[in-house]
């Protein structure tokens, strides 16, 4: 992040006193396309591809009408005219590159509104805290244009006839830009409620944003605009205070399932496991080296579930909108610093119920194989300690519960040993062989 904000800085400090040439409209478009990207990837996270896409696009070709419309009406925003500065111009007007700079700001100033208002459900219940939130993000993203407009103005990304009293910004375009806002707001809320998200709104929304406001913000200080300047630190400030109270991990999400596996709800995952925790996305994977190894793990000392306890190689929670093998591999990478590039799903449909301490696991939890010939490096964080057996060995041991093995361990390792061969010149042993 340092070094993000230091690079923005120091470009700001050129865009403010150096002439811009012509041919950096290219360098400029590929600036709003790395800035959107942050926002973008936390919109996916949020509602899954298809859904981030359509928003996305929505949002962009709105921008587009309202800016070609102004262009061409002077309405809402007053008279002006875009340099050659940020891109081809769409019908000779209007800059492709603004579907793109605009929509992270939208969405930035959407998640900010809904984080605050949050906090204050309880006293502003249903249409009220929604009215809250919409009022609230039309004001934030109108407040993100007073740095904005003023830094581009300077630096000449766009001018308007008369120059203003802001400025050389009119008042006019403060105004078009609360009508446009709160429009694009509706926007927002009208396809959230036909998508009915399961997951909160996250502050990664805010990312793009917040990168966004150090460069105008920084621009406007090199450049000598100290009210914008001053507004944009206190925005900076207010963002970076949303983005602390409010974030969570998607992968400290649950994600609660119907019968069928189909995603209904969403909990953080240390409060949705207690003594009655309800059907959940899950996976197991087992890991074997060249040799036919199976790699163990011990759970560390600290985790709610099965402290401490021996189990299979990996396992985890599924995201929403995440596939069984890309959480596989997620979590691999993670708690043992593994990439395993055959993974396999061979038991698509193992589920299971077990309790330990009052704490239960109740899980859809599809089981994956997989090899590798490097030796994992243990995340202390996850794993308390790593060994590898040779499977015959496992599934006599694991095969007495005085062994200690992990409940689910032990169910799947029944329904694997009465596969003759699991790949890898892994030889299998029948479960009652083992017993």
């Amino acid at each position: 992040m340092i070094a993000v904000c230091a690079m923005l800085a120091l470009s700001a400090f050129f865009m403010a006193n150096v002439i811009i040439p012509a041919e950096a409209r290219y360098v400029s478009a590929v600036n709003v396309v790395l800035f959107a990207v942050p926002s973008f990837w936390a919109t996916k996270m949020w509602l899954g591809t298809r859904d981030a896409v359509w928003l996305w696009i929505i949002l962009g070709v709105y921008a587009l009408f309202v800016e070609t419309a102004a262009l061409a009406t002077g309405f809402p925003y007053g008279s002006f005219i875009y340099s050659e500065l940020l891109g081809y111009k769409l019908f000779g007007l209007t800059p492709w590159t603004v579907s793109l700079a605009w929509t992270p700001l939208v969405i930035g100033a959407f998640a900010s509104a809904k984080s605050v208002v949050r906090g204050r459900e309880t006293a502003l219940p249903g249409l009220l805290s929604r009215t809250s939130a919409v009022v609230l993000a039309t004001v934030l993203l109108t407040a993100f244009d007073l740095v904005v407009d003023p830094g581009a103005v300077r630096i000449g990304f766009w001018r308007y006839e008369g120059g203003g009293d802001f400025y050389a910004v009119p008042w006019s375009n403060f105004g078009g830009w609360l009508l446009s806002s709160l429009a694009a707001m509706l926007l927002v809320e009208i396809f959230l409620a036909f998508r009915r998200p399961l997951l909160p709104i996250p502050v990664q929304l805010l990312s793009s944003t917040f990168f966004i406001m150090v460069l105008w913000t920084a621009v406007c200080g090199f450049a000598g605009l100290w009210i914008p300047f001053i507004i944009g630190v206190g925005l900076l400030v207010a963002i970076s205070l949303i983005y602390l109270r409010g974030y969570y991990a998607f992968d400290d999400v649950v994600v609660y399932a119907a019968e069928d596996g189909t995603p209904i709800g969403t909990a953080p995952k240390l409060l949705a496991h207690d003594h009655e925790t309800r059907l959940h996305k899950a996976f197991s994977v087992f890991i074997f080296n060249p040799r036919g190894e199976l790699l163990l793990q011990q759970r560390a000392l600290h985790k709610k579930t099965w402290p401490g306890v021996w189990s299979n190689s990996c396992c985890g929670h599924v995201m929403l909108h995440e596939s069984v093998e890309h959480a596989a591999r997620r979590r691999l990478r993670y708690e043992l610093g593994l990439t395993v590039s055959d993974l396999r799903i061979v038991l698509p449909d193992f589920r299971y119920r077990a309790e330990k301490d009052a704490v239960v696991e109740n899980e859809l939890c599809p089981v994956l194989i997989g090899t590798t010939d490097t030796e994992p490096r243990p995340n202390p964080a996850e794993v308390n300690d790593i060994r590898w057996i040779r499977w015959t060995d496992f599934v006599v041991e694991v095969a007495d519960p005085a062994n200690g093995y992990s409940p689910w361990a032990r169910e799947e390792v029944e329904l694997l040993a009465a596969t003759a061969h699991l790949g890898n010149g892994v030889k299998s042993l029948s479960y009652e062989d083992a017993i």
